[in-house]
This record gives structure tokens, C-alpha cells and sequence, in this order.
């Protein structure tokens, strides 16, 4: 199909489909995200931590059934294991498609640190009063 003006359209070419075009982000942009991953960083070691201080000294138990079970079956070694690695796939996920989808990337960090921080400070919170 052409266009009125007897120009063929480009199937790859956005602007011609009437679709809205997605600007990269900026360098500022992308820096700004840095702060958010590593709060969630922060959080993760921080809950890691107080998780193996707690059960190792009897203070708390497991009530997740996979952490339980990795907990029992692995110790230490596996629980912060797959606490690590249930850290590192999120931030590498971000850092992967930020460029591509900036906009989700900067939601979706975000609702993470804030829903992670509100877990674990009211986990924390119950635990200690």
C-alpha cells in the first residue's frame, strides 16, 4: 500500500504506523537509576543479614516453605545463596532493559525497593516489639 502521495511506507518506521516514538533515555536518566538498585541492594543484605542472625539464634523461623527448605537442607550457604541470587537476576534485569524500556524499568525498581522495604520493616518490626 502506498501512501496519497505515492511514497511507499516503511513497515520498520514508526513514525509511519502513527505510533508514538519512544526517546532514549538520557545519560541523567539512566544515572538516576542507580539510586533505587542499590537501596534494593542495601535492603537485600539488610534482611539476608538479620534473617541468619535471627534463625541461627533461634529468634525467628523460616515461614517460607522454599526458604524453610533451603534453610534446612543447605544452611547458610544456600539460604544466602539464593537470597544473593534473588538479587542479582532483578538488578540485572533493570540494568538490561533500561535502554529499551526505561519507563517500565524506572516503575518496576521502585515499586521494588518500596515494596521490599515495606516487608521487611514491618516483618522487622513485629520480629523486634
Amino acid at each position: 500500500m502506498g501512501r496519497s502521495d505515492g511514497a511507499a511506507t516503511s513497515l520498520s518506521d514508526p513514525a509511519s504506523s502513527g505510533l508514538p516514538v519512544a526517546t532514549p533515555p538520557t545519560p541523567a536518566q539512566l544515572r538516576a537509576l542507580w539510586l533505587p538498585m542499590v537501596l534494593f541492594v542495601l535492603i537485600s543484605v539488610a534482611d539476608t543479614a538479620s534473617s541468619v542472625h535471627m534463625l541461627l539464634t533461634g529468634m525467628m523461623d523460616e515461614y517460607n516453605p522454599l526458604m524453610r527448605w533451603v534453610w534446612v537442607t543447605g544452611g547458610v550457604p544456600a539460604f544466602i545463596g539464593v537470597k544473593a541470587f534473588l538479587t542479582i537476576v532483578p538488578v540485572w534485569l533493570f540494568n538490561r532493559l533500561k535502554r529499551e524500556r526505561y519507563s517500565l524499568v524506572r516503575r518496576a525498581v521502585w515499586v521494588t525497593v518500596f515494596g521490599y522495604a515495606t516487608i521487611y520493616g514491618g516483618l522487622f518490626c513485629i520480629a523486634n516489639y
